[in-house]
């Protein structure tokens, strides 16, 4: 710690600063211990290291002292984490929003984090943005070089800002109190929060249909599987999951991929081409300027909208990670998991327009068109009809990573966007998740398409004014000097920007933002000539209004 951050803090919150103690067994070299000895931040990650031997330890290990008094003095919060102490003898981790100390940041597997996401987009969700392409208005030819040329655009902010987590130590929505500030990074939280909500409905919705298209006999039949219990499946398997925490998710998301990569490629077999497979339509490619930016905003929203969790999932990485090698990894997980996917949605969703079966199938659900194609051909034996509806499985439990990193990342984001809430253990969050998710997926089964449409655009939307004050305060502001940012201030309002730069950029955004918006519920008077370009000039306009405003913020309160 600086001597004058050390001055900018108060008595009190200098006697409630750790004591320091030298650690023998840090891997880091002399130079980065010293530098450890001054950050105040430290506790046991239980994901890398033995749980403490008592309960009395696992409180002491809480460096807000404040929050330690409440922990102990009310009975609830104590009885909570009695038990979240117990459960960590079964891998559950119990690590929150506090900054990791340098020493304690030692994972050195960057690629991953790849891996990770990789496996969180590669599945049928996926797949289902694609078969919206001839929904907006695309051609095969204009399907596949929109979804080529935005997947690689979108993935590259994502990527980049995960390469601040090993820097800094930070979770993603605490890193984001260093532009947006102290209480405006609550507004960024809700919004953050019901994105993750709204994905894990969608996935769970995907995922329960594709699992009751598996038990039904045909591409229209009934099933003894009802969507709703799919999705009560496929939720609460992902909430156990994500009490084992990050650990745990790197290594099982090295792999989970794998599966789902044969059944598409079985799916892709079977389907064959052809008339009465996948093929060229006839006639001229129907894209038009206006669909190619609407299915731009869809892909926008698949892939910006995870700017506000990555770093919680790299901040474990040691410090010194090349920069580059982790961001090489992790845009080759966004766009080497999303590109080929959706392209085989759109695929698919487009030559099934001249196939009456695929387009019944399709139209009750993905997984009625995996099932009728790799499990209901009247010519398949018994032995391939029950592979193939194994394949269909495989696909349905696809959605399962996705929903997993989501609630890992919702009970971060919630505890940052209250902090009143932060006594309260970490495997609370991920089963209110789960209590938010169930119901909502289950009445919003019926209107699938239509909320998969109108939700990720708006995603789009938020995510372009999130991800522009990040980029521009990180690149422009602080010339991507990570010692700029003074870790010690990570909860303290009085030393964290206030916020009213980023909050006023992107509400002045919004006036060319919403008369670009292009949806079926509005179309604003830029977009009636031009398409959706809200997300595009939302991101420009923000970017170009918060360094001006950060500035004259930075000069008027000094922080």
């Amino acid at each position: 710690m600086t001597a004058t951050s050390t001055s900018n803090m108060t008595e009190a919150q200098q006697q409630d600063l750790p004591q320091m103690e030298s650690d023998m067994s840090s891997p880091l070299p002399a130079a980065e211990v010293r530098t450890n000895q001054e950050d105040p931040y430290q506790f046991k990650d239980t994901s890398a290291s033995p749980p403490t031997s008592s309960y009395e330890e696992h409180l002491a290990d809480i460096t807000d002292s404040r929050q330690r008094r409440i922990i102990s003095s009310n009975q609830l919060l104590n009885a909570l984490h009695k038990f979240g102490f117990a459960l960590t003898g079964y891998s559950v981790e119990k690590i929150g929003i506090t900054p990791l100390p340098e020493h304690e940041r030692t994972q050195t597997a960057w690629w991953s984090v790849g891996t990770l996401w990789f496996s969180a987009n590669f599945n049928v969700l996926s797949f289902s943005a694609g078969t919206l392409a001839p929904q907006l208005g695309l051609g095969m030819y204009g399907a596949l070089f929109t979804i080529l040329g935005f997947c690689f655009l979108c993935s590259i902010p994502p990527a980049y800002i995960t390469t601040w987590g090993p820097k800094l130590g930070l979770r993603q929505m605490v890193q984001t109190r260093y532009s947006w500030g102290f209480f405006p990074t609550s507004l960024i939280c809700l919004l953050s929060g019901a994105s993750m909500i709204g994905y894990c409905i969608l996935n769970s919705i995907l995922g329960g249909q594709t699992l009751s298209a598996v038990a039904s006999s045909n591409a229209s039949g009934t099933s003894s599987l009802t969507p709703t219990v799919g999705i009560v499946v496929v939720a609460v398997v992902s909430l156990l999951l994500s009490f084992a925490g990050i650990k745990f998710l790197h290594w099982t998301e090295r792999w989970v991929w794998l599966p789902t990569l044969i059944a598409y490629i079985t799916l892709i077999g079977a389907a064959g081409s052809g008339p009465q497979g996948l093929h060229l339509p006839a006639g001229p490619d129907p894209s038009t300027p206006r669909a190619v930016l609407a299915m731009g905003a869809v892909i926008a929203g698949f892939l910006l909208s995870y700017s506000p969790l990555v770093s919680d999932v790299s901040h474990y990485l040691h410090p010194k990670t090349s920069s580059s090698n982790l961001f090489l990894a992790t845009f080759c997980g966004y766009f080497f998991s999303s590109t080929p996917i959706i392209m085989l949605g759109a695929a698919f969703a487009i030559s099934a327009q001249d196939i009456p079966e695929w387009e019944q199938a399709l139209g009750a659900s993905n997984g009625a068109l995996f099932n009728l194609i790799m499990a209901d051909d009247p010519d398949y034996s018994t032995a391939l009809r029950g592979f193939g509806k194994f394949l269909t499985v495989i696909l349905a439990l696809s959605t399962i990573p996705n929903i997993t990193n989501t609630f890992y990342s919702f009970g971060l984001t919630f505890q940052t966007m209250l902090p009143f809430l932060a006594p309260f253990p970490r495997f609370i969050w991920p089963i209110l998740a789960t209590a938010i998710v169930l119901p909502l997926g289950i009445v919003g089964a019926s209107h699938f398409y239509q909320t998969l449409t109108n939700f990720t655009a708006v995603l789009g939307y938020w995510a372009a004014l999130f991800n522009a004050v990040l980029l521009v305060e990180h690149l422009i502001l602080r010339r991507a000097r990570f010692e700029s940012y003074d870790r010690t201030a990570w909860n303290d309002r009085r030393r964290l920007p206030i916020g009213a730069a980023a909050l006023t950029s992107a509400v002045l955004s919004l006036g060319l933002l919403v008369p670009s918006i292009d949806q079926v519920w509005f179309t604003g008077p830029i977009a009636e000539r031009s398409g959706d370009l809200a997300f595009e000039l939302g991101f420009v306009t923000c970017a170009v209004l918060y360094a001006p405003l950060r500035l004259l913020e930075k000069t008027w309160t000094g922080r």
